[in-house]
């Protein structure tokens, strides 16, 4: 930081000096250099001032006067007096030259002269062109800088979109070189992470499936021996068989979040056909109330694993009645999955989207689940850029509501109150 400070203090401050010191000379050379005749006439008065030494030696073009004849200001005698061209200018706005002779009481007067030329326009030029110059070498100083920036951004989207190929190349004169190369070594970390995570769920996939199967195979050939021990022993297996399928389930999320596949598809039917797989297990009373037609542009397959997750969860712990409604508000799809059961306090309803937790006794893993379903719904949600949130239910229970937003490729074709 400090380095990017002084960097920039010393550019800007050699731009300023550099650029006055060059308009200083433009300004001298071209405007005040330029020809005019007033600026002409008064050297011309000065060289007559100084070669002459009798009134009478003037030329008789010359002009001459009393000094008693023009009220003269204070100032302007004294500069008479001490040799100086005093210019004046007529009611026309023409000037006149007048200058004291060595000795004389009598003035001369040239005239009159064509007033000198108003540099105003010369002058507000030469102020934008030293802008101009100023912004071109901030520009130039920048460029390296910009460049990095870029690199930053490039790389930020490569990781989150799952590419682990990345490259950075810092400028040797940006002034941020050295937090190039350190979020360079920093994101070359994170990729191989990403990378041994990858490693890691196809590891586990394959190498603790066949252990398992061992166990339950095992199992089977003693259950003649010891039924009531066998039988806990392979409840047990299957609870680890579940816990690990869920783990791995979690974890191909991020792998499946690089190959999503949006396309437009009726939420509404989604809805309807989940509900329909629900019913054919669940003995709970379920109120449905969908909006019809309402299209949105997604993938399907993961949208159809959040409202299954829902369906489940309000089934699950509920204790009688699910209600279930889908409509359209605010721009935004909203579809509510209440229950009468428990309820989630208010102090624990962030918790329940994070991974394994269960924050009550009566959310266990006696009823099934290890605490991954709702943290499935929020990673999907978050990709489709919607949201999950948790509030009390008119039933009493939880009520759990997802939203996603109606964008340019989120359209909603038909609605039905």
């Amino acid at each position: 930081m400090i380095r990017l400070l002084i960097s920039l203090y010393l550019v800007v401050f050699v731009s300023i000096v550099l650029i006055n010191q060059s308009s200083e000379l433009i300004w001298n050379s071209w405007v005040h250099q330029a020809p005019d005749e007033l600026r002409h006439a008064q050297l011309v008065a000065k060289v007559l001032q100084e070669s002459v030494s009798d009134i009478h030696q003037l030329p008789p073009h010359v002009t001459t006067l009393s000094s008693d004849d023009v009220a003269w200001l204070p100032e302007q005698i004294a500069a008479l007096q001490q040799g100086g061209v005093i210019t004046t200018f007529t009611e026309q706005g023409d000037a006149l030259l007048t200058f004291q002779i060595n000795g004389e009481e009598s003035l001369a007067q040239l005239g009159p002269f064509l007033p000198a030329s108003n540099a105003l326009a010369q002058k507000y030029l030469f102020k934008l062109l030293s802008f101009v110059v100023l912004g071109l070498l901030l520009v130039f100083w920048l460029r390296p800088l910009w460049l990095d920036l870029m690199q930053f951004k490039r790389v930020t989207a490569q990781l989150a979109q799952g590419q682990l190929d990345i490259s950075i190349q810092p400028s040797k004169f940006s002034a941020i070189s050295n937090l190039t190369s350190q979020f360079h070594a920093m994101a070359t970390k994170v990729a191989n992470l990403m990378s041994d995570q990858k490693q890691l769920v196809n590891a586990v996939s394959h190498e603790l499936r066949t252990p398992l199967a061992r166990l339950k195979f095992a199992l089977a050939m003693l259950a003649a021996k010891d039924p009531k021990e066998v039988q806990a022993m392979s409840q047990d297996v299957q609870e680890m068989e579940l816990l690990i399928d869920e783990m791995l389930g979690y974890a191909r999320l991020e792998i499946a979040a690089e190959s999503l596949e949006y396309h437009a598809f009726d939420f509404s039917t989604l809805v309807h056909g989940q509900i329909e797989k629900l019913q054919r297990t669940n003995t709970k009373e379920l109120n449905v109330t969908l909006c019809p037609n309402v299209t949105i542009y997604a993938s399907q397959h993961y949208i159809a694993r959040v409202v299954q997750n829902l369906l489940q969860n309000a089934c699950k712990y509920g204790q009688s009645k699910v209600h279930v409604t889908l409509r359209v508000s605010h721009e935004e799809v909203e579809l509510q999955v209440e229950d009468d059961g428990a309820g989630i306090k208010p102090e624990d309803r962030d918790k329940v989207f994070s991974p394994f937790v269960r924050v009550d006794h009566s959310r266990n893993k006696a009823l099934g689940g290890f605490g991954l379903g709702l943290a499935i719904v929020h990673k999907i949600l978050n990709w489709h850029n919607g949201r999950c949130e948790v509030s009390t239910s008119s039933l009493g229970g939880a009520r759990f509501v997802m939203y996603l937003p109606i964008s340019e490729k989120v359209k909603l074709l038909k609605v039905t109150p």
